[in-house]
């Protein structure tokens, strides 16, 4: 059974339609990168999964769940809302860090915040404290910033900054994780360190969605590729039918369009 299904998602923007009936399905372990030029929806595509975004129409399942529903989104509480977005772990392209946390504070906010809903939290609540600062170490750890737990967003690069983001995003160990242009905002030279740690976490085995322009990266970490047009999914393949083999001549005018740009 797919762990992920999405079913017929429009969205507008005023009088501008965004996303025209998206529908795609992801197993369990697979990554998936979504591609196009900009404006194709790619990014509204990712804030409407993870309820950043209202999706208009359609609706969204996970492990046979019906999570999202334009129908009837009012019937969920606040409280349901919330445990239902922590399973979306979203990585932004500004890194969107608190400037007033240091890095290990950052990666441990969310993880106390929904331990507070326990029900035996405050009698456990130095065992809990303590587990949670242990995880998010770990996580920091195995990005490469295990000298960098106390220090502030302002003192760490833009790569370290991508990869406390990563690291903060994986802390509430969500189903799936959503990556928005991770390394956009970061100098050529640094991209492939936060490329790497993207890559480690897919073979750990996670779900992942990845809207990013970076075709090479694409190419090899994806199990499925989706390009995107003028709101709609213009084609869906392996990386070797959309790179090698594109049906779609507005796909195939892209590729080559990346491709030239390499080269050039």
């Amino acid at each position: 059974m797919s762990i992920l299904q999405v079913n017929g998602i429009y969205k507008k923007f005023g009088k501008t339609d965004v996303l025209r009936g998206i529908d795609f399905s992801m197993e369990e372990g697979e990554v998936l990168s979504i591609i196009g030029s900009s404006g194709s929806g790619k990014t509204t595509l990712l804030r409407s999964i993870s309820f950043l975004e209202t999706a208009d129409r359609g609706t969204i399942t996970l492990d046979g769940e019906v999570v999202f529903d334009a129908q009837n989104t009012l019937k969920k509480s606040k409280s349901e809302q919330r445990k239902i977005q922590s399973k979306f772990g979203f990585v932004f392209q500004s890194f969107n860090l608190f400037p007033q946390y240091t890095a290990l504070e950052n990666v441990m906010l969310a993880p106390r915040l929904a331990a507070k809903e326990l029900n035996d939290y405050h009698k456990h609540k130095k065992e809990i404290l303590h587990e949670i600062e242990q995880e998010a170490k770990a996580l920091l750890d195995r990005a490469g910033l295990s000298d960098k737990y106390n220090n502030y967003p302002c003192e760490l690069s833009g790569g370290q900054q991508q990869r406390v983001a990563i690291c903060r995003a994986l802390a509430l160990k969500p189903k799936i994780m959503l990556f928005d242009e991770p390394t956009s905002a970061l100098d050529p030279e640094i991209t492939n360190e936060v490329l790497k740690v993207i890559k480690s976490v897919a073979d750990l085995g996670m779900t992942m969605i990845i809207v990013t322009h970076e075709m090479n990266f694409a190419r090899n970490i994806s199990d499925r590729i989706i390009f995107m047009e003028n709101g709609v999914i213009a084609e869906e393949g392996s990386p070797e039918q959309i790179f090698c083999h594109p049906q779609n001549p507005r796909t195939k005018e892209f590729i080559t369009s990346f491709s030239q740009n390499v080269e050039e």
